[in-house]
Parts: C-alpha cells; structure tokens; sequence
C-alpha cells in the first residue's frame, strides 16, 4: 500500500490537495479493508472517492467509507462482488481529497486487512507519507 502525497509541502489556505491510495504487487485481491490516519488539527478530509483498481475486469464492487474528521480516522472497504479471480497488479484504490486547517507536519500512517476471492488473508505492507504544512 502508497500513499505517496501530490508534494512534500501544502500550505495553508490552498488545496484541496488529493492523495491517492494505490497498490501494487496485488494479486486474488477481493477484499481489501483500510485505515488511514493524520493530525485532525492539520488536514480535514474533504472527500474520499474510490479508485478503478477493485474494478479490473468489468467487477462490480461495494465501495463503503467512514470519516471521523475528529480523530483523524477515514476507514474505507472495497469488496469484488461475486468475485472468483481477484483484482491483480497495481493502481488506485482510493483518493482522498484534504483541505488544510493548520500549519504543521502530518503522517499519513495506512493499516488494513485484505482476503482472497476465498477469504483467505493477504498479507499487505504499508508506506507512510509525510506532510508539512506551512
């Protein structure tokens, strides 16, 4: 799992700023449930909009979010429906869009679980991003 920021810098005031959440090195990916964390007192989620990854092959998907601007916390599910070979390779599984609210340095930490068409488990590795706000 990325969540590589459009810049190491946004300032205050401007944006929205939007920062993709993709993955690469997928393979029988049906499932894939994530938790991304920041600094509430420096970035405020504007929208969360899902990505064309889960979507490979014409599947149909739920996409499901929830923001907690308070805490900090956008937790999102994307699941293949019907799904028998799972979604493979990389791309976009979401982008968040964020508005800034307060000058600061911010990491967006990533956390989840992910399962095969089967329910099997996947294992993931996550990257962290960094952002200063000025």
């Amino acid at each position: 799992m990325l969540v590589p920021p459009p810049g190491a810098q946004f300032r205050v005031g401007s944006g929205p700023y939007t920062v993709p959440v993709s993955i690469s090195g997928a393979s029988q990916l049906s499932t894939v449930s994530l938790t991304v964390t920041f600094d509430p007192s420096v970035l405020r989620v504007r929208t969360v909009q899902e990505g064309g990854f889960m979507r490979q092959g014409g599947a149909q998907v739920s996409f499901t979010q929830q923001v907690d601007a308070e805490a900090g916390l956008i937790r999102f599910t994307s699941t293949r429906d019907d799904d028998s070979t799972g979604a493979a390779g990389a791309g976009l599984l979401a982008a968040v869009s964020f508005d800034t609210v307060g000058p600061g340095s911010v990491t967006l930490d990533v956390n989840g679980t992910a399962a095969t068409p089967g329910g099997a488990p996947l294992t993931l590795e996550f990257s962290t991003s960094t952002v200063t706000v000025q």
